[in-house]
């Protein structure tokens, strides 16, 4: 009994032993594959690989190949201050480009193949310089140099976005107060009735932008705001109330069927008497999906930023988790130029590039 005892201690000692040498040497291997940062093929990347994969980064900032040209000055003495390097490019950069951002990404990319960059900035213009030396064997050589310029000519394709979160009264009443404080641009439907009181306070309260929502229906339709069966009279008083009761109300969106559209037209008018704006439905374009809210908006924007739309607006239900996910993910659409606004903020351009009845008549194709 004895003996088997000891067999099992003497088991257990090599086995450890053995689990620290084998610790030790994968430690030890880790070590000797990153001495710094050019491993793997890093100087195997091409001068095309290396321009290909600058102007991808260079895209993601909605910097277009138009904005791009090749460089080859001369400094006053007449040398050529491109020489020696394998690519020489000029970049305009619009004016609401900042320099801190694209270096960055431009800092890490270099980092991770090999390279190393000296950026120096005119105190004057804010135009940078990046000259870009590849690592070889603790040495370094000239390899790229980009030249930055702000330039008036450069313009990126700026779509811009209205979201409004509908329905902020069915999520947890945390989660809407941490969408409420939230710093970005967006709207929301306020919540109608008495017992959505604490929602309603919790909106003006942080001052956010919001919208009123009334559904139309025919004379059988008992659910809907307004209904064609409502005497004239109780129309006015209703829309009067709802007038003095929201005085900060950013618009009215109606929605109704396509065959209500002459009584919708009706409220609209009657409406528009109490100061207050009116849109139709057709402006916003919702996101309906129960699954990756997010990835569908997003894509959603993106898609009509490529086809040129200036100004687009959305409606759209999240979650406390979806807009954690939003918030976290906006830099992918503000990285290009993609901004954002209040449906205060929409109301204004659409103003300036739209006259009132074509405004008015707005739909989403």
């Amino acid at each position: 009994m004895e003996r088997k005892e000891k067999l099992k201690i003497i088991l257990i000692i090599a086995l450890g032993v053995m689990l620290i040498i084998f610790t030790l040497l994968l430690i030890f291997s880790e070590e000797k594959e990153e001495p710094g940062l050019t491993q793997i093929s890093k100087n195997e990347i091409t001068p095309a690989i290396f321009k290909k994969d600058i102007d991808s980064i260079l895209h993601s900032f909605g910097i277009k190949d138009e904005l791009k040209t090749k460089s080859g000055g001369n400094n006053k003495s007449g040398k050529n201050t491109d020489e020696g390097y394998a690519l020489t490019e000029s970049i305009l950069l619009p004016a609401d480009i900042q320099t801190i951002n694209l270096n960055y990404d431009l800092s890490l990319y270099f980092a991770k193949n090999g390279f190393t960059s000296v950026t120096t900035e005119d105190a004057k213009t804010k135009n940078i310089v990046m000259e870009i030396f590849q690592i070889k064997d603790s040495s370094r050589t000239k390899y790229a140099k980009l030249n930055f310029i702000y330039s008036q000519k450069a313009v990126r394709n700026i779509s811009e976005i209205c979201v409004t979160l509908d329905s902020i009264e069915y999520m947890d009443f945390g989660d809407a107060e941490k969408i409420l404080k939230s710093t970005e641009k967006i709207s929301v439907f306020l919540p109608m009735g008495n017992d959505k009181a604490d929602y309603q306070s919790m909106i003006t309260d942080n001052n956010k932008n919001y919208l009123l929502k009334f559904v139309i229906g025919g004379k059988n339709d008992i659910t809907s705001d307004f209904n064609s069966e409502m005497k004239e009279s109780l129309i006015k008083q209703r829309i009067r109330s709802v007038a003095i009761s929201y005085p900060k109300a950013s618009g009215i969106v109606l929605y109704y069927p396509k065959e209500r559209k002459e009584f919708a037209e009706k409220i609209k008018s009657e409406f528009s008497k109490n100061n207050m704006r009116v849109y139709s439905d057709t402006l916003f374009r919702e996101i309906r999906t129960d699954e990756n809210k997010v990835s569908r908006l997003f894509d959603e924007i993106k898609r009509e930023s490529e086809k040129g739309t200036k100004l687009k607006f959305y409606t759209v239900s999240f979650s406390g988790k979806d807009f954690e996910e939003y918030t976290n993910r906006i830099w992918e659409l503000k990285k290009p130029g993609i901004k954002f606004l209040t449906v205060n903020d929409a109301e204004k351009k659409l103003n300036n590039m739209l006259n009132e009845k074509v405004r008015d008549s707005l739909t989403v194709k």
